[in-house]
């Protein structure tokens, strides 16, 4: 019986050995063709630049996992992502926890207008609102901008 307990180990290690993966991929941009410079022309409002501070934030860590390349000087880049923070509201953290969000004063809500930029003009517009509502820990403001800076890729995987 061990006998045959150690083939039928042997097979399968023999099997699971004798994989592997190749990778061959085609290329068809350069790295100066997809760098993005982001652009925040958020109102001098202190609260609204704070906030448009914590969404370039996002938006640089989010973008690490895109085929773009944040830009430092906007004459480098291809393209330009200009956005605008229209309303920003922290919420209660602690109201959210002990309504389990069922309290509309203690939401967090994020809302930017958004408009990606090329050099034939503009190429994409939008508008992403974001709230947190609760959660186990109340929810986090920095959940909004996590999500703001999802929804942004999602939009921008078109170009």
């Amino acid at each position: 019986m061990n006998k045959w307990i150690a083939i039928g180990l042997a097979w399968t290690v023999g099997l699971v050995a004798c994989s592997g993966s190749q990778t061959v991929t085609h290329k068809r941009w350069d790295k100066d063709l997809n760098m993005v410079y982001l652009h925040d022309i958020t109102v001098k409002n202190q609260s609204l630049q704070e906030a448009g501070s914590r969404l370039r934030r996002s938006l640089e860590n989010r973008v690490d996992d895109s085929l773009f390349i944040v830009g430092e000087e906007p004459k480098e880049t291809k393209y330009e992502l200009k956005y605008k923070i229209i309303r920003f509201e922290e919420g209660n953290r602690l109201k959210r926890l002990a309504t389990f969000g069922i309290d509309e004063g203690s939401k967090a809500m994020l809302n930017v207008k958004i408009a990606l930029i090329g050099k034939e003009g503009i190429l994409g517009a939008w508008q992403v609102k974001t709230w947190v509502n609760g959660g186990l820990t109340g929810g986090s403001a920095d959940k909004l901008f996590f999500q703001a800076a999802e929804q942004i890729l999602k939009h921008m995987k078109g170009y």
